[in-house]
């Protein structure tokens, strides 16, 4: 636990993304589930990850599914939508690998 030092915020404090994650590490480590602080920190962000691109791969397939509309404009809207989808999901797995990378080369 010597890697690094978790600020301890007051309950009325509104919590970051950041304060959120060492929380869960810092479970995660007491309970022995992971070696380190940071192995714990990798290991929540990458859960993060999965769970976000399977909230947008459910997405993707609702518009992907959807019926032409009609309407250009909701047409090409949609189209975008799912163009920003694909380039959402490509950059998530991305950081899956690299999470997984480093998750890997820690003893």
């Amino acid at each position: 636990m010597s890697e690094g030092i978790v600020p301890l915020r007051r309950r009325d404090q509104a919590r970051s993304a950041l304060d959120r994650v060492d929380a869960n590490a810092v479970k995660l480590l007491v309970a022995g589930q992971a070696t380190s602080l940071q192995a714990a920190r990798a290991g929540i962000i990458l859960a993060d990850l999965r769970e976000q691109r399977e909230q947008m791969t459910a997405v993707l397939a609702d518009l992907r599914g959807r019926e032409p509309s009609g309407n250009a404009q909701i047409d090409e809207a949609n189209a975008n939508l799912i163009t920003a989808i694909n380039d959402g999901i490509v950059q998530i797995d991305l950081f899956i690998a690299q999470a997984q990378v480093f998750l890997e080369a820690k003893p």
